[in-house]
C-alpha cells in the first residue's frame, strides 16, 4: 500500500538548512531489507520508520536506518519524528505533544511543540547516559586521515577519546574553530584509523570563536562506514560528546546548557541544545533539543 512520507529539516528553524530527514509513517508492513532499500532510495543521512509500538508502553515505535545500515538511535530522527506526530496529531500552534517511542535502544519519551503551520522543535531524555569505549589512536594517524598537524591535536581543551550513547564515536578534541574549519579528510586513512572489526565515526569538536558563549562548542562529524561522508548535524554523535563535557570540562554539579554548532562547513548550520544535570561530579540527566521545519511531503508507490 501507499505510504506517506514527509522531509524534514532538522536541528534548524530555516528551510535547507539543518540535517534532512525523511519521516515514513505507517511503516508496519515494511520488512528490514524493505525499510533499508527506502532509506538508500532517499540517501539523506537517515530515514525514520514509524511503526505501531511492539509493547503496551509507547506510543510508536521508530525504526532508523542510514543509506547502508540500521542504528538502534539518533537524535536527529527522534527531534524530526517527534514534530512529525506532534503536527500530525492536529496540534495548534504553541500546543505541545508527548509521545513515548520504542527505539532499539530503548524506549524514549519526547516532547514536540508547535510553533508555526511547519516548524516545531522538540526535546527528549537520552536514553543512556554516554560511557567511554576506548582511547584515540595514535595522534599522528588522526591528524594524518583529517588533514591537519599533530599539534593542531596536542594543544587542544579535552583529551578525547571513543565515546558512546548507543552509538560509538571518536571525540577528537581541536586547538580551535580555524583549525576545524581546515579539515581535509583523507578517506582511506580515515578508514585505517578508525576502521577494522568496529569502525566509528569521528567527531571533531573546538571551543567556540571568543564572540560565541563560552559553552558553545563547533562540530563536525565524518562516518564514511555508515554511508555519511560528512553530516550536518549528529545528535547521537552530541549525546556522546555530553559525557566527555561533563568528565573533563570542569563543570560543577547542578545544570549545564551546551549550545552545539555543526554543518557551517557544509553550507547547512544546525544548533543542537544540550541540558545536562551533574550529581556528585558524574552526568546524572541529558536533555537533548532542537527544531524542525517540515519542507516536503508526498506518497511512497
Amino acid at each position: 500500500m501507499p505510504l506517506r512520507y514527509a522531509i524534514f529539516d532538522v536541528f534548524t528553524a530555516t528551510a535547507y538548512a539543518g540535517n534532512p530527514l525523511a519521516v515514513v509513517f505507517g511503516a508496519d508492513d515494511l520488512d528490514d531489507i524493505a525499510m533499508q532499500t527506502i532509506a538508500g532510495e532517499f540517501n539523506l543521512s537517515e530515514t525514520v520508520f514509524v511503526t505501531e509500538p511492539k509493547g503496551r508502553d509507547a506510543d510508536y515505535g521508530l525504526r532508523i536506518f542510514t543509506p547502508v545500515s540500521e542504528l538502534p538511535f539518533a537524535g536527529h530522527p527522534t527531534i524530526g519524528a517527534t514534530v512529525a506526530l506532534a503536527m500530525d496529531s492536529g496540534a495548534g500552534e504553541g500546543e505541545v505533544r508527548r509521545f513515548v517511542f520504542e527505539e532499539t535502544i530503548g524506549d524514549i519519551t519526547a516532547d514536540g511543540r508547535i510553533n508555526g503551520p511547519r516548524h516545531g522543535s522538540a526535546r527528549f531524555f537520552a536514553p543512556r547516559l554516554p560511557e567511554q569505549a576506548g582511547d584515540l589512536p595514535d595522534f599522528d594517524g588522526i591528524a594524518e586521515a583529517l588533514g591537519l598537524k599533530p599539534g593542531d591535536l596536542m594543544d587542544a581543551p579535552l583529551n578525547g577519546g571513543i565515546w558512546s550513547a548507543g552509538v560509538p564515536f571518536a571525540m577528537i578534541p581541536l586547538r580551535d574553530a580555524g583549525v576545524l574549519e581546515r579539515i581535509a579528510l583523507d578517506r582511506a586513512v580515515l578508514g585505517e584509523v578508525f576502521g577494522g572489526a568496529d569502525p566509528v565515526g569521528v567527531y571533531a569538536v573546538a571551543k567556540a570563536s571568543a564572540t560565541e558563549h563560552t559553552t558553545d562548542w563547533r562540530c563536525r562529524m565524518f562516518a564514511p562506514h555508515l554511508g555519511i561522508d560528512e553530516d550536518p548535524a549528529t545528535g547521537g554523535a552530541a549525546a556522546a560528546f555530553s559525557g566527555l563535557i561533563a568528565e573533563q570540562a570542569g563543570a560543577g554539579d547542578g545544570e549545564h546548557s551546551v549550545a552545539l554548532y555543526q554543518g557551517v562547513e557544509m553550507g547547512r548550520p544546525s544548533l543542537i541544545r544540550l541540558r545536562l544535570r551533574l550529581e556528585n561530579g558524574r552526568l546524572s540527566e541529558l536533555m537533548l533539543g532542537g527544531d524542525a521545519v517540515k519542507i516536503a511531503e508526498g506518497t511512497l508507490l
